[in-house]
């Protein structure tokens, strides 16, 4: 029974020094390719450098610092649409990077379509727009949980307290707190209806025509350039249906001229 047992620990540690010999050769190649891949940038190879950083992202290593990296090799080779890509896909990892930011702005500036939605007018909106701007989808599921919990401690807490002060202060710190919440989870809500509704997705293609259908046999209605960004609606066989910001005007162009950021 002895023996069983320390052969079975000898396969178990053998096992789990496998396992960690592999992950440990994995991690440094995804290393190794990463410096090769800034390496190559540096050295002015924009080509090169972008099917490196997409190798990393093939490999699982799809972080803000690769896409935001991904995206400035492709905005140096001109693909103005991959780079705007990129750079969203970037910031959906670390909204409040200053330099995603700005490298989005300087490629967005430099399109040919640009939709403007309007700042928002109410209260609930410009929240809205400020936590979208601020938080990534988990940190705000957390946020909107966390408030979930504070207001349920301060209801338990306000029916424990007696009379006074310090009633009334849990009573308004609760209130504030329950406003929070609903606008948070407002928030997530809305997040959630525009991701499987309204998935965000950007034209890379350099100039693609928007038709009536799935089809070229259908009437033309505009012209979409690289770079706009769109909501893709519906994939039917090598069509997508998109919708520009509003939702209000959709078209059907060639699935190859879109991209989604998901």
């Amino acid at each position: 029974m002895k023996q069983k047992t320390a052969l079975f620990t000898i396969i178990l540690m053998a096992l789990v020094f496998g396992v960690g010999v592999a992950w440990a050769q994995s991690a440094q190649a995804e290393f190794e390719t990463g410096d090769v891949a800034n390496q190559l940038y540096e050295n002015g190879r924009y080509a090169a450098a972008t099917q490196a950083y997409e190798q990393l992202i093939a490999r699982g290593m799809a972080n803000s610092a690769v896409y935001y990296n991904l995206g400035n090799a492709y905005m140096q080779q001109g693909e103005i649409g991959q780079a705007i890509l990129n750079y969203k896909r970037a910031q959906a990892l670390a909204p409040r990077d200053p330099d995603i930011a700005a490298n989005l702005a300087l490629a967005r500036a430099q399109t040919v379509d640009r939709f403007d939605g309007g700042a928002p007018d109410d209260l609930v909106g410009i929240f809205n727009t400020a936590v979208q701007a601020n938080l990534t989808f988990n940190q705000l599921a957390l946020l909107a949980l966390g408030l979930w919990f504070a207001l349920g401690i301060g209801i338990i807490v306000y029916r424990q307290m007696r009379g006074g002060r310090g009633k009334t202060a849990v009573a308004l710190a609760t209130a504030l707190t329950g406003v929070l919440f609903v606008i948070s989870a407002f928030s997530l809500g809305s997040r959630i209806y525009d991701a499987n509704n309204f998935p965000p997705a950007v034209i890379v293609a350099e100039e693609v025509n928007v038709t009536s259908g799935p089809g070229e046999q259908y009437t033309v209605q505009f012209a979409l350039h690289d770079g706009a960004e769109v909501g893709l609606l519906e994939t039917r066989g090598q069509w997508a249906k998109l919708a520009l910001p509003g939702g209000e005007t959709t078209g059907w162009v060639p699935a190859s001229a879109v991209e989604s950021l998901n």
